[in-house]
């Protein structure tokens, strides 16, 4: 019975001995903290504008359609004097002033500076200048042929020099040189030059020509 109870009372004393096992905490998370710097954006200041000189726009002079720019004179050509001729000086010479009747209502005022011009005195060239009558008119053709002098036997076709320079409001005008005379005919000693103008219009077409301008203009090789 002793027994009995005594291995009741182990058994009771091995329940209550039994130990519950202790829970252990849970740790406390550390939350790292972590520092973000800012850097606050620096003002980019532009580049100070540097001023530029500035320069005036240069004129670019306007041309008539027809017309051409005038040489500018240099000044080696201004101080050049002109050959001197055997009894042939600048005042002698006489301007032509060709009749009107011969410009056929196509030109007017049609001028000579010279009643003469040589290939190796003074003068070697002349100026042409005239107006034209006819409306249609915007461009002008010069011609010329040579005839032989004093016999007048020989004479050469004619030739065209070309366009005359224009002014745009109607005015025409050229410098004609001994050198434009063709080589075979310049060779003369002595000779005659005769012109004939044409009146063109817009389209290329003939408006109407002069009379031929005979006879008014003398040309010489050498000294006349």
């Amino acid at each position: 019975m002793r027994k009995i109870v005594f291995i009741s009372l182990a058994l009771m004393l091995a329940a209550c001995g039994v130990v519950q096992p202790v829970q252990q905490e849970q740790a406390t998370p550390i939350i790292a903290t972590v520092l973000v710097t800012v850097i606050a954006p620096t003002e980019v200041v532009p580049p100070t504008a540097i001023p530029l000189p500035t320069q005036a726009p240069t004129d670019i002079p306007t041309l008539a359609p027809t017309e051409t720019l005038a040489p500018t004179a240099t000044t080696a050509a201004t101080n050049t004097a002109a050959p001197a001729s055997a009894g042939v000086q600048s005042s002698d010479l006489t301007p032509v002033f060709v009749d009107n009747t011969l410009g056929k209502g196509v030109f007017a005022n049609i001028t000579f500076s010279s009643d003469l011009i040589t290939l190796n005195c003074y003068p070697r060239e002349f100026e042409i200048t005239m107006t034209a009558l006819h409306p249609d008119v915007t461009r002008a053709e010069m011609y010329y042929r040579v005839l032989e002098a004093p016999s007048f036997f020989r004479y050469s076709d004619w030739f065209l020099v070309g366009n005359l320079n224009s002014d745009g409001k109607g005015g025409f005008y050229t410098t004609f040189k001994a050198t434009d005379i063709s080589p075979d005919w310049r060779s003369l000693d002595q000779a005659v030059i005769e012109f004939q103008f044409v009146g063109v219009n817009k389209g290329g077409g003939t408006v109407d020509r002069t009379q031929k301008i005979e006879r008014l203009v003398s040309y010489y090789k050498e000294c006349p």
